[in-house]
């Protein structure tokens, strides 16, 4: 900021030209030429308010795009100041151990809002500026995640790992953080100091998405739905009675067709139990709201249909999945995250099978 014109200053703010004082003040008689102790006291007070907006980096907006920069040891990157824009988010599982995640274990966003999965009640909480920008600060430049000799840690099969995505520069990276070093003469020192640092980033992560929570909505909600071969027949389960679409047509559009299993009733294929979707139904407002009725408000349940049993699901959708058109999900037998298609309209009807 430039020496200021005082003169100018003054004139401008007694036309009410300045942004943030109301011209009402401008024109008053504290706000003169004869009152200069309050006016260099204003002008003080504008200074430092310029100054405490370049600390740690500097931002911009145009139109619809939000960004922001932060120098670091390794260079200045930049990131998306969005609420839509995830700059970090993590899943935990990918092995052949059985786990599924509804949603990321954590989700940070462009203005400072994370989201905690991984099931389908999230919660919801906020860091400050200059919090985010330490944390981006730590896992670039402490961390040198942009700099490591690889990616992908990972050495012994069929075992979970941490999934990473960290969105800066307009790239996305993904690191893979899994058991690895279990024969350190079959690693470079390199690599065993870059899955140090890696698993250290994660930790700050964690660490930093701290403080006051609570439950997370959202307007749009995502329906899940699989076969369930092992309902609770202890409870009532209703008869599924909405007329949008059938039971069997969401579960085979989201899971396939169940194949044929002359060995056991059980035909479970694992779909939304081990493994995710091939897609996921968008609905509307009014389909959700129906499905919650016929839920009790209650986010899943089980329903009965031509004699079979489906578990169904409502899904809330994170901030940036209805623009990406992805559901963020993560299940088993896949290190590689990559996202569930959302499909919004009409359910396709499956072709007919010679046991229908």
């Amino acid at each position: 900021m430039g020496p200021l014109d005082f003169t100018r200053f003054h004139n401008d703010a007694r036309q009410g030209a300045i942004p943030g004082i109301p011209a009402s003040w401008s024109r008053s008689r504290y706000f003169t030429f004869a009152r200069p102790g309050c006016f260099l006291v204003l002008a003080c007070i504008l200074m430092m308010l310029f100054a405490a907006c370049n600390l740690g980096g500097s931002s911009s907006s145009s139109g619809t795009s939000q960004k922001a920069s932060l120098s670091t040891s390794n260079g200045t990157i930049t990131y998306s100041t969005s609420s839509q824009d995830v700059l970090i988010r993590t899943f935990y599982g990918g092995g052949n151990l059985g786990s599924l995640e509804m949603s990321p274990d954590i989700s940070i966003y462009g203005d400072g809002m994370f989201i905690l999965g991984p099931g389908l009640q999230m919660q919801e909480g906020r860091m400050e500026a200059t919090s985010l920008q330490q944390l981006l600060n730590t896992v670039v430049d402490s961390d040198n995640l942009l700099k490591l000799s690889q990616q992908t840690f990972y050495d012994v099969p069929d075992q979970n790992a941490t999934v990473l995505l960290l969105s800066v520069n307009g790239k996305q990276y993904q690191y893979i953080y899994g058991p690895f070093g279990n024969l350190p003469e079959s690693e470079s020192a390199q690599a065993l100091a870059d899955y140090k640092s890696l698993g250290s980033a994660i930790t700050s992560i964690q660490n930093a998405v701290q403080g006051p929570l609570h439950p997370y909505t959202s307007p749009d909600t995502a329906l899940l739905v699989h076969q369930d071969f092992s309902p609770n027949l202890s409870q009532n389960i209703p008869t599924w009675s909405m007329n949008d679409f059938t039971l069997y047509q969401a579960a085979t559009f989201e899971c396939g067709l169940i194949p044929q299993d002359i060995t056991s009733p059980n035909a479970d294929t694992g779909c939304l139990i081990y493994t995710v979707p091939h897609s996921a139904i968008l609905l509307s407002a009014q389909q959700s709201e129906a499905i919650s009725r016929l839920l009790n408000g209650q986010q899943e349940g089980d329903f009965l249909e031509n004699g079979l049993y489906y578990q169904i699901m409502l899904r809330p959708l994170l901030p940036d999945e209805l623009p990406q058109e992805l559901l963020a999900m993560y299940g088993s037998g896949t290190l590689n995250y990559t996202g569930v298609p959302l499909h919004e309209g009409a359910v396709p009807t499956p072709p007919p099978t010679p046991t229908q």
